[in-house]
């Protein structure tokens, strides 16, 4: 009977963990769109900021994440796991050796998790295509601006971009 009270306890603390790991995924989704945005409005700044958030709160997760695959192997272990194979497992592999009632509520956390992991990966696809974006245009601006006489495309005084531009922006660097 204590066996048993003290697994239930280690799961509703893995399931508890879980939830825990989601809400940051979800806000680390948020400061995702937050730092698309400011890159879209080139704030330098709030850029600069989302990133150091984001930096703070991916330690937060990853030591979340060590806490569950602790609680995992604990959980697993008491299940006749060996030690190496319980420290591979996922809680949704861990729930499918378990079954039962357990095995319900993690499966119901792991999905969520799950489904935010997927929201975080999107995000950060849709950052680095802004990124990329970003940089491929500076790129051509600062070739424009250090144009020389033999070069065949830039962009005019006015911002145009040109076929034939005659002199860069910045002769001096030219």
């Amino acid at each position: 009977m204590v066996a048993q009270n003290n697994h239930s306890r280690q799961v509703s603390t893995l399931v508890g963990l879980l939830g825990e790991i989601t809400e940051a995924y979800t806000v680390l989704v948020q400061l995702i769109e937050e730092k698309i945005e400011a890159m879209r409005r080139a704030e330098t700044e709030s850029i600069k900021q989302a990133v150091e958030r984001e930096r703070k709160l991916v330690f937060e997760i990853e030591q979340r994440e060590g806490m569950r695959r602790q609680l995992t192997e604990s959980i697993a272990r008491s299940y006749g796991i060996g030690a190496a194979a319980a420290r591979r497992l996922s809680a949704a592999q861990l729930a499918a050796r378990i079954g039962g009632a357990d095995a319900d509520r993690i499966i119901a956390a792991s999905g969520k998790l799950k489904k935010v992991t997927a929201q975080v990966a999107r995000s950060n696809h849709m950052a680095q295509m802004v990124s990329q974006n970003v940089l491929r245009h500076l790129k051509h601006v600062f070739a424009a601006m250090t144009v020389t006489a033999e070069k065949e495309t830039g962009y005019s005084r006015r911002g145009l971009n040109v076929g034939h531009a005659n002199h860069g922006i910045f002769d001096a660097v030219g």
